[in-house]
């Protein structure tokens, strides 16, 4: 039962700051609050990851707030409505950036742990 409250609050919270990080202003096409937090959650989840979080704060940071955060949903939805707009640069773009972005984060915060 207290994992699931703690994934409950982390995701609560996680939640919040996407939903303040949306606001941001699209960058040439590609939403940029969801690059943002696609690429900053994959770095902050291996951060968290490789330093051997588990327990309580897993279930709180990585599953929960993370969880909350990241927006994999959105970015299949935002891609697809730049697919019925025809705007296939900007599609080619989201996809590169986000997939590639969230790989070299996680990358990132290997490195800097192992």
């Amino acid at each position: 039962m207290e994992a699931l409250i703690l994934v409950g609050i982390g995701g609560a919270a996680g939640s919040i700051l996407r939903y303040w990080l949306s606001k941001m202003q699209p960058l040439r096409g590609i939403p940029a609050g969801t690059l943002t937090v696609n690429v900053l959650g994959s770095f902050v989840l291996s951060i968290l990851t490789f330093s051997g979080v588990t327990g309580s704060l897993y279930y709180l940071l990585c599953t929960g707030l993370l969880g909350g955060f990241t927006t994999f949903s959105t970015f299949g939805f935002e891609t697809f409505r730049m697919i019925e707009d025809k705007d296939y640069r900007a599609v080619a773009a989201n996809v590169l950036l986000n997939v590639f972005g969230g790989l070299l984060a996680v990358y990132a915060g290997y490195r800097i742990l192992i």
